[in-house]
């Protein structure tokens, strides 16, 4: 039942302790090693997903020779799918009891199944008909889709589970989005050269896809042996209940927000990443979109611990709202670029756009752990992994989105696929003068669509209610809740309005 804890009864509405308010768990510090372990493990979530919003779509259009509304099919079937598969995964790894714990015994899974699922993803097929070429790439992404949300949803579901504490969450989670932002990097500027290096396309693709798919599986073991589960969150499971694990988390305000807030930073780098490849070539004419790309990116490794400071200054929230800010305000730029512009400008305005980017990205994940703390307080127990999938499905959710927005609005423009022809028994694809609907289409998708998301996120950001003082106040109630603390920090009234401002209705009786 949503409201108040129905495991502790009501053990909270005593009487205020004069100390309490300050009474919360103490500090649990994180060695170097157990951050380093486990931020290596996002070199898959930052890299795959990456690589797949950069190049995937063209890809698909322009060497496995698709139409680009096939392909936004194959995008929204996909998300169809994660629509069931990963809050199912959420509650699968919530309830999973080995001598491993909940989540690590998936990572030795992931070893294989990452680099397999990768490989499949990219393989140069050359099958005559176009429905065949289809049905290979749905299957092939499917698999791709379910491994990422078996692998990631435990992962992600670990990272607030390893530490309590709320600025120690921030420093796991500037390590794990470093570690993200420098693979995506690699995943923005090697592919393509990679690509490139081969006479074939098609034997560049696989190599690429080979090497990165290595790359990928690596971190998985050694999370598994580094990063312990906390043994106090291995308690029995409650029974199943199909509205109490998949509805009731979504019924707790905060819990939206957050999703709200992810969505449309996501969405928004998403729609540029996707569009971008296509503005470079065929708007611009240039060849270097993957060194631009990279540009951004770097700028946004470097920034990102800049907003982790400024976290910890004015708060989440606030860091997350000048980030956008940053952000849209170099995005305008864009519209005012055209091919006779010096080079060079085009990359002010990327490391402009990375440098707002860096904390739009980064800072939902620290809000993250925090909401999965409101859960506990809400259900009594921790549903990391249900909350995780949530992330995760909104996350591959923005890709759909993008792509499927990008792909259909192109074919309807009247995109026009590269023309192949075999030179020295070598297939080429040549790119074709797009016509002017599809030129305009391609620069009013990157210059403003991305900007009505920005807004989004800014409406929610200010209405966000988990601040760090509010937290605090949260901590030390769980900490009453853990049995960690003898005397509640809140009397009934304070409790009372915790729980509706987090949650947004008051607590069942």
């Amino acid at each position: 039942m949503l409201g108040y804890c129905p495991k502790y009864g009501r053990r909270g509405i005593l009487k205020k302790d004069k100390g309490a308010e300050q009474e919360a768990p103490k500090s649990e510090k994180l060695s170097v090693s157990t951050k380093l372990a486990f931020g290596f493990g996002d070199v898959y979530g930052g890299g795959a997903i990456q690589i797949v919003n950069f190049f995937y779509l063209i890809f698909l259009t322009d060497y496995i020779g698709l139409r680009p509304a096939y392909a936004g099919i194959i995008f929204f079937i996909a998300r169809g799918w994660d629509a069931i598969a990963d809050p199912l995964m959420g509650v699968i790894t919530d309830r999973t009891r080995t001598r491993f714990g909940r989540r690590r015994p998936y990572f030795l899974a992931a070893t294989v199944l990452v680099f397999v699922s990768f490989v499949l993803l990219w393989l140069p097929i050359n099958l005559s008909a176009e429905w065949m070429r289809f049905l290979y790439a749905l299957l092939s992404y499917l698999f791709y889709c379910t491994v990422i949300t078996m692998t990631l949803v435990p992962y992600w579901g670990l990272g607030s589970e390893l530490t309590m504490d709320y600025n120690e969450r921030t420093s796991l989670m500037l390590y794990r989005m470093v570690f993200s932002l420098s693979t995506a990097v690699a995943a923005a500027v090697l592919p393509m050269m990679i690509v490139k290096a081969f006479p074939n396309p098609g034997t560049g693709y696989l190599v690429m896809a080979i090497s990165f798919g290595l790359f990928f599986s690596l971190p998985w073991p050694f999370i598994f042996f580094k990063c312990k589960e906390r043994p106090e969150l291995l308690k029995p499971p409650e029974p199943w209940s199909f509205r109490k694990l998949f509805i009731d988390p979504l019924k707790i305000r905060t819990t939206r927000m957050l999703i709200g807030l992810y969505v449309a930073a996501y969405v928004a780098v998403d729609l540029l990443s996707v569009i971008f490849v296509y503005f470079m070539t065929y708007y611009l004419g240039r060849g270097d979109a993957n060194f631009v790309l990279g540009t951004a990116l770097i700028v946004q490794v470097f920034t990102m611990p800049l907003y982790a400071l400024l976290a910890r200054k004015l708060g989440k929230r606030s860091s997350y709202l000048i980030s956008l800010v940053i952000w849209s305000f170099f995005m305008v730029f864009i519209w005012f670029i055209t091919p006779d512009l010096p080079s060079w400008v085009m990359y002010v305005v990327a490391a402009g756009i990375g440098c707002g980017m860096a904390g739009a990205v980064f800072l939902p994940w620290a809000m993250f752990p925090d909401v999965a703390d409101v859960g506990e307080f809400v259900f009594g127990e921790r549903r990391d992994g249900t909350f995780s999938s949530y992330m995760t499905f909104a996350r591959q959710a923005t890709t759909a989105i993008a792509t499927t927005l990008v792909s259909f609005a192109l074919d309807l423009a009247g995109y026009v696929k590269p023309l192949v022809v075999t030179v020295d028994g070598v297939i080429q694809r040549i790119n074709q003068v797009q016509p002017e609907g599809v030129i305009t289409t391609i620069r009013v998708m990157l210059s403003f669509s991305p900007l009505i998301f920005l807004a989004l996120g800014i409406y929610l950001a200010v209405r966000y209610p988990l601040s760090e003082k509010v937290q605090q106040r949260l901590r030390g109630y769980l900490s009453y809740m853990r049995g960690e603390a003898k005397t509640a920090n809140l009397n009934a009234q304070e409790l009372q309005d915790l729980h509706k401002k987090l949650v947004g209705s008051e607590i069942s009786r």
